[in-house]
């Protein structure tokens, strides 16, 4: 019998750098190392493989009718444009009713959003700095709320941060996008600048107020769906040095030379570890994301563990990327890794699940 024909979703790097996008627009994306790495790996699992692109792509296929021979999607696209971008692919797929890898349109589209997922993780008692949200539509020509601070203040977490230092970033960014050095703020007045900053910046898109943790920092791999996921392994972001500016930006966590700034752990013998492990699990499950991702956790001032955010369409790079450096270090290779995730996503697909079977 013929394998199961994946399609193969992503947006390069190197192409839309060659379109006139800067760095930072691009940082997202997947470098073409990765695309050929991840579709080589399901290769290699006994998939056929379709390389198809991005969303605009997708929609090029399906009118032509391509899709019909697709058994399965598996997509890493991140988008370009929009709070949903992550969920554009999905969400097509979906429409098409095409069975597709990882979690479904509505988680992604609302994992991207910081805001709003520290929203559900309170809903579900699960632990996540107190926050505030400067809406998308706010400036401070509003002729009622004029500062962030009074934002701040309405806010059912405004006794808690009523204390500097806050950490401010766009709500529906990743891999650090629209984090740098002015993100910790330490007065209202550097919390007003950097709130105006990052709206000229992220024109349309809501800002994030939080707490700022200052305890370790981990981020926790995992694999599985619902009661089936599972923690592959953490690993710490070490900030013991002043010099590294204590939190993630858009410099120290996409530039090369950074490996001195994390740390594989066992959760073995480490409560810490342990509890943060045991909180990413809690998250994942009550987000419902699938097959594979990671949680980002830190610990406050008081030792308790506290979620920064989920990220439900993880980096897959090989040697690069957090989740497969977590795996590698558990022994599970790059491919073992992606064949995992396919299988994870086949227990939501019977018949597909028995066709690999009948292969």
């Amino acid at each position: 019998m013929a394998p199961l024909v994946i399609a193969f979703f992503y947006e390069s790097f190197s192409l839309y750098r060659s379109r006139g996008y800067s760095v930072e627009d691009c940082v997202e994306l997947d470098q073409d190392q990765t695309i050929e790495a991840v579709a080589q790996s399901l290769r290699s699992n006994g998939y056929e493989v379709v390389l198809v692109g991005d969303v605009k792509e997708l929609v090029s296929r399906i009118a032509n009718g391509e899709h019909e021979l697709w058994d399965l999607a598996f997509s890493i696209s991140e988008g370009i444009y929009g709070a949903g971008r992550e969920a554009q692919v999905p969400g097509l797929l979906e429409a098409y009713r095409i069975p597709h890898v990882l979690s479904d349109a509505a988680t992604l589209a609302l994992c991207l959003d910081k805001g709003k997922t520290k929203m559900i993780l309170e809903h579900h008692g699960i632990p996540t700095a107190p926050f505030a949200i400067v809406p998308a539509l706010w400036d401070s020509y509003d002729p009622i709320i004029k500062t962030v601070s009074q934002l701040v203040e309405r806010s059912v977490h405004a006794e808690e941060l009523k204390d500097f230092p806050l950490f401010i970033k766009p709500a529906c960014e990743g891999s650090s996008k629209g984090i740098y050095p002015f993100s910790r703020v330490t007065c209202p007045s550097e919390l007003e600048a950097g709130v105006k900053k990052l709206q000229s910046q992220f024109f349309g898109q809501s800002i994030l107020v939080e707490k700022y943790l200052t305890g370790n920092e981990y981020t926790v791999s995992l694999l599985g769906t619902g009661s089936y996921a599972k923690v592959l392994g953490s690993l710490q972001i070490n900030w013991s040095n002043p010099v590294d500016g204590g939190f993630l930006t858009i410099s120290n966590k996409n530039e090369e030379g950074n490996d001195h700034l994390e740390q594989l752990v066992d959760a073995h013998n480490n409560p810490e570890v342990q509890a943060a492990e045991d909180l990413a699990l809690r998250a994942w499950r009550a987000l419902e994301c699938c097959d594979v991702g990671r949680v980002d956790v830190r610990f406050g001032a008081n030792g308790k563990p506290y979620v920064l955010e989920l990220n439900p369409l993880p980096g897959l790079r090989p040697q690069w990327s957090n989740l497969v450096k977590t795996a590698e270090y558990h022994g599970i290779s790059h491919k073992m890794l992606l064949g995992r995730v396919v299988d994870s996503c086949l227990q939501r697909y019977p018949d597909l699940r028995q066709k690999r079977r009948d292969m």
